[in-house]
């Protein structure tokens, strides 16, 4: 799935990600200055969006401000989290013989204290910092700034869990 193919433009997805994951009633020269679009591109996707009912377009004031309908932003915020995750699984997929299990967190519904949970097999520090920072790029992708991330050895989760290490304990209860 590719979500400017859904939705039909970059910029459309782009003003999407940043309402619902950095701020709301935004005006649309933040979102120029933010996003980096044009002014008139931007415009055009807003009034597109609030045509079709998904954006408010508060007029008040001196400027507007721009948010998501209350009635679909968390459906819509669930979809661009399959997203993310969809995008996070590839990443895993591509370093398989690198990472032995991923545990997703409390940013996807699942009742962990972090949001992303990674188990990898013997790894070198640089291999580890290149998908930290592959990690980061993927979040940063959807203007989520803020990721608690816990990388973990295969030994130290096995030491861990033969200890009753309570961490490791509620990855493995509550992961999915």
């Amino acid at each position: 799935m590719d979500l400017e193919k859904l939705f039909g433009s970059k910029t459309k997805v782009d003003i999407l990600k940043y309402l619902l994951f950095r701020r709301q009633w935004v005006s649309m020269r933040a979102l120029e200055w933010e996003l980096e679009w044009t002014f008139p591109a931007i415009k055009k996707q807003v009034d597109s969006l609030k045509s079709a009912g998904i954006l408010q377009v508060n007029t008040d004031g001196n400027g507007w401000s721009i948010s998501i309908e209350p009635w679909i932003h968390d459906l819509l915020k669930q979809i661009f989290y399959y997203w993310l995750k969809h995008k996070l699984v590839d990443l895993f997929n591509s370093y398989e013989f690198m990472i032995d299990k991923y545990f997703f967190g409390k940013s996807f519904w699942i009742n962990l204290d972090m949001d992303l949970v990674v188990i990898y097999k013997n790894l070198e520090k640089p291999q580890i910092e290149k998908i930290k920072e592959s990690i980061s790029d993927i979040f940063r992708w959807y203007f989520i700034e803020v990721v608690n991330v816990v990388f973990m050895s295969s030994d130290e989760r096995d030491k861990r869990y033969r200890l009753a290490d309570r961490f490791v304990l509620d990855i493995m209860r509550n992961s999915k």
